[in-house]
């Protein structure tokens, strides 16, 4: 069984509101934002702008790029209607999703409260959350990661069915289900996985995928946050998938030298800042033995992507909570993992707008 059919179903008024956001969603994206792209295309900066978006530059320089490509696109009256409902479903996400669950309160605790603790948790009460990380409230969810007790349902039986997978939000394609997107990334693994480390797991949501593809490999997460862990573990717990949790700072994982022969980091590096991804990168190459394989999955840089594109990622640094969204799109990953030692670094996208991007590479020998 997936763990996303091993749920409990919202009611009526819950399921209606929420699917009214993913369509409204689809309709704003595909409608009104592909009006706006054609507006754009026909600019008479558009040209040029394109051309500065494929040359290489500082941070400086990009900012430039991004704030005359805005410039262009706000022109565009159906632009500016998109980046209102984007916002709007932005905020409703959590409205909905949360009064949603509460009507099910009784029965979504009584399941978390079922699952036993086990050996296979491993939280850090002291564990010092980092100054980027503190009072964030990631994609506008009241409190962040550990504000709401039911997050982790509200995600998986709320938001993820009804709306982030009828796509067209951020990075994501129209029509585009983002459940299907981790079995396809973790399929860009150029082996099978004995022993694999997932950074900023979150909850159980790649790893779980990534038992039912790698179904002897050992599974270990570790996250900065106990309320996504422990509702993994109950998860993982209840499905029988053997995967450790452990509460930990990727920068300082308590793992040995050489002791896995992959890692996943999934949509983790684009909420934080580039000097805290080449730290975590750091230190995966110090767990993976040689000749294993990191797999990176995030939102596209912004040298990949059409100018409108990129700022459409730009907007999400300033209107959906999502701080680093911009700057992390600056850094350059395959010249990072180069510098670290890795080595048949490769990069490519899965879907024409760009998400997802895959970074992949292997530990030299």
């Amino acid at each position: 069984m997936n763990f996303e059919e091993d749920t409990i179903p919202l009611d009526q008024r819950g399921r209606a509101g929420l699917q009214f956001l993913g369509s409204l969603q689809v309709y704003t994206s595909r409608e009104l934002l592909e009006d706006a792209r054609q507006q754009f295309a026909h600019q008479p900066e558009a040209e040029r702008l394109a051309l500065e978006f494929q040359a290489s530059g500082g941070v400086g320089e990009w900012r430039q790029r991004l704030d005359q490509a805005r410039q262009v696109a706000e022109r565009s009256v159906e632009y500016r209607f998109n980046r209102f409902y984007e916002r709007y479903v932005a905020e409703e996400n959590w409205v909905r999703g949360l009064t949603a669950v509460e009507r099910k309160r009784d029965q979504f605790a009584g399941r978390q409260r079922a699952v036993p603790i086990t050996e296979r948790l491993i939280l850090d009460p002291d564990l010092a959350v980092p100054d980027y990380h503190d009072g964030v409230e990631w994609h506008l969810q009241p409190g962040g990661w550990e504000g709401y007790d039911l997050a982790g349902p509200m995600w998986s039986a709320a938001i993820m069915p009804y709306v982030y997978s009828r796509g067209g939000n951020a990075a994501v394609e129209v029509n585009d289900d983002v459940r299907s997107h981790r079995r396809e990334v973790l399929s860009q693994f150029r082996h099978e996985p004995r022993r694999a480390y997932d950074v900023g797991c979150g909850g159980a949501g790649t790893l779980g995928i990534m038992r039912s593809l790698f179904p002897n490999a050992e599974l270990v997460g570790g996250d900065l946050s106990a309320r996504r862990l422990t509702d993994g573990h109950a998860i993982s717990e209840r499905m029988g998938w053997n995967i450790t949790f452990r509460q930990e700072d990727g920068r300082h994982v308590a793992e040995e030298d050489n002791s896995f022969d992959a890692v996943i980091s999934y949509a983790l590096h684009h909420e934080m800042p580039r000097d805290v991804t080449r730290a975590i990168l750091r230190e995966m190459h110090r767990i993976l033995e040689p000749g294993g394989e990191i797999v990176i999955n995030d939102i596209p840089p912004f040298r990949v992507v059409s100018p409108l594109q990129a700022v459409l990622l730009d907007w999400e640094s300033t209107y959906r909570a999502e701080p680093f969204f911009t700057e992390s799109r600056f850094l350059h990953l395959p010249d990072t993992l180069a510098r670290l030692g890795f080595t048949a670094i490769e990069e490519f996208r899965l879907r024409p707008l760009g998400y997802p991007w895959i970074t992949r590479a292997i530990k030299a020998g």
